[in-house]
């Protein structure tokens, strides 16, 4: 048995590129991100390092799409021959990541800059470039400078070079396949994205004033102002809501308390007239450094109604940088969030009643389902919320003035109208709650207060109608028994009704899962579940009134009580009546009807009018 010896791995330098350039980063661009951040971050060395009195960091980018070639170039501390051998070529070290443990106790303030930590960010240039050239002279030096380059095989090739100043130049030869970075606009766009908060200057294509904002809007002199117009100009919304400035948040520990820091705002958006839009969503900052957009999970999940800008220096990018670590820091930021935005908003109940209402009803959609979830935001928005209801959007408050003490709805727009007519016919509105959070959440109201009926409508409209004696009216019940209709004789209102056709609540559930088990189509369902569903729908069906539904002659219109008088079998007229009122009862429910159904309903009413008109 031979004697064991230490190896080193062997790297094979194209197939790692390959993994690192093309299957780390899930966005091409983002190589602009980490060459400005490389720019960024030497720039700030020689910030720290140089302490020069006159020194004015710059970073400039600029563009030849005649010889695809794109420059990004930094007046930064650049790297000596050695540097260039110990970083730049080396995967995996990074100058920036030991710079700032070194920092970390000596100057902490000055480690917060420093945004690179990796040490293979510069690989991602090889994901838009065929050849990537680096010329570079260090502060630090000789005064010698160096040309690096790199096809992105096993090789690359260091000579001497010349630079006037300290500072690094990056030349990209950018691949057909990356072509959109020679476009002006779209590379603009890209490094606003990325770097608009970097506190050093980026000049495009020679132009003295910089791309970047430089400073985020909370750090502006205006700080309203500045939030105002960058949530205008980055989130294409206007006057929003409400904005919520964040800050350091303190964890109290046993024995110590721990600062995170925390920068950037919430805010809600302006409604649309019926929002059903959910956001819930950040964008995320590390450092000034965009890393991530529409991040859903550091917000409360009750927040769909909320949008914002976080830095989180403690925050932990993934190698990518595209998105951030699930970790204690994270659920720490998460729990910052929530409180912030717990205490903004009542704050805001508090002293901003009337834009707190504002908020809760432009968004009532969202806010509704999830404050059927959380019992403490139902508590805070019950009382605002608005329903839509057949008289227009009310507050359950409003609305319960206008009612007996019941909450009347129905679940369904079609067919709902003539239960909006029953009730209204008693003097009470009707709530839609045809939206699905609407019907949980009426429950909940009811259920908290104690003393509130809830009443559904369509299916238990009934409840609306009075009894009274049928015998006068047995010739009409008659009639319609004839033509196979369920008829009854109650009174309700409106009394300009002369009759409804109310179904059971689950009629159009009931006949479609009869149709599925075999009515009409034998082959719908497998026979052992055909038969499952068959005997749920069957007992379901035992407690609902026939599926035709039952039609209601109204005792208190005038013309049921002439026609009751007047009625005489053999008289063509008064059937022909009595079908037209039949016909568009039918027609007038807007349920259970097929395109054939209505056809036939309207050819019997034509007919009721050629014999009236004789």
């Amino acid at each position: 048995m031979s004697e064991r010896s230490r190896e080193t791995f062997k790297l094979h330098l194209p197939g790692l590129l390959k993994v690192l350039a093309e299957h780390l980063y899930s966005h091409k661009q983002v190589a602009i991100r980490e060459l400005i951040q490389n720019a960024h971050d030497t720039c700030t060395r020689r910030i720290v390092e140089g302490r020069e009195a006159h020194y004015k960091p710059r970073i400039d980018i600029s563009i030849d799409a005649g010889a695809r070639m794109l420059t990004i170039s930094d007046n930064g501390y650049g790297l000596t021959e050695q540097e260039i051998d110990d970083y730049l070529a080396t995967i995996g070290r990074s100058y920036t990541r030991e710079l700032r443990e070194n920092l970390s106790l000596l100057s902490p303030d000055d480690a917060t800059h420093l945004i690179g930590q990796f040490g293979f960010g510069f690989l991602s240039a090889f994901l838009v470039a065929s050849k990537v050239t680096v010329i570079t002279r260090s502060l630090g030096g000789d005064g010698s400078a160096f040309q690096w380059v790199s096809a992105g095989d096993e090789y690359y090739e260091v000579t001497p070079a010349q630079r006037p100043q300290a500072g690094t130049t990056i030349q990209l030869r950018i691949k057909p396949a990356a072509s959109f970075l020679l476009r002006e606009a779209m590379l603009m766009d890209i490094i606003r994205q990325y770097a608009d908060f970097l506190p050093i200057p980026i000049h495009f294509d020679g132009d003295s004033q910089p791309l970047n904002l430089m400073h985020p809007p909370w750090e502006a002199r205006d700080v309203e102002a500045a939030t105002t117009e960058y949530i205008e100009r980055v989130f294409k919304l206007n006057d929003p809501l409400c904005v919520i400035p964040l800050h350091d948040h303190r964890i109290e520990l046993k024995h110590d308390t721990v600062v995170l820091p925390l920068r950037g705002f919430l805010f809600v958006p302006p409604a649309s007239v019926a929002s059903v839009r959910e956001y819930g969503d950040l964008s995320v900052y590390i450092r000034h450094m965009f890393i991530c957009q529409e991040q859903k999970e550091l917000l409360p999940p009750w927040a769909r109604f909320v949008r914002g800008v976080i830095d989180c220096p403690h925050l932990q990018p993934t190698a990518s940088r595209e998105d951030i670590h699930v970790d204690e820091t994270f659920a720490s930021a998460q729990q910052a969030l929530e409180l912030q935005l717990a205490e903004g908003l009542r704050r805001m109940a508090d002293e901003q009643p009337e834009t707190w209402a504002k908020i809760v009803r432009g968004h009532t959609d969202v806010i509704m389902g999830w404050a059927v979830r959380d019992n403490d935001f139902f508590e805070q928005v019950s009382d605002i919320v608005t329903v839509r209801t057949s008289r227009g959007s009310l507050s359950l408050p409003d609305y319960l003035r206008q009612s007996d003490g019941t909450l009347y709805y129905v679940t369904q727009e079609l067919g709902a109208l003539q239960e909006q007519l029953l009730a209204e016919g008693h003097g009470v509105p009707v709530i839609d709650a045809s939206w699905f959070a609407v019907q949980p959440f009426l429950q909940k109201y009811a259920a908290r207060a104690g003393n509130i009926a809830l009443t559904r409508l369509d299916g238990d409209a009934k409840s609306l109608l009075r009894p009274v004696e049928a015998a006068p009216y047995e010739a009409l019940l008659d009639f319609y028994r004839k033509l196979g209709a369920q008829a009854r004789v109650a009174s309700f209102k409106p009394a300009s009704v002369p009759a409804l056709l109310l179904y059971p609540r689950d009629a159009e559930f009931i006949r479609e899962a009869r149709r599925a088990v075999g009515e009409t189509d034998a082959d719908a369902l497998p026979e052992g579940l055909a038969g499952l569903v068959d005997a749920y729908v069957e007992n379901l069906a035992a407690e609902r009134e026939d599926l035709q539904g039952t039609f209601f002659l109204n005792a208190s219109c005038p013309l049921i009580r002439r026609l009751a008088e007047i009625y005489h079998e053999e008289n063509a007229s008064h059937d022909a009546i009595l079908n037209l009122l039949y016909q568009i009862a039918r027609l007038f429910a807007g349920r259970m009807m097929s395109a054939g159904d209505a056809n036939h309903a309207f050819s019997e009413v034509i007919g009721a009018f050629d014999t009236l008109l004789g």
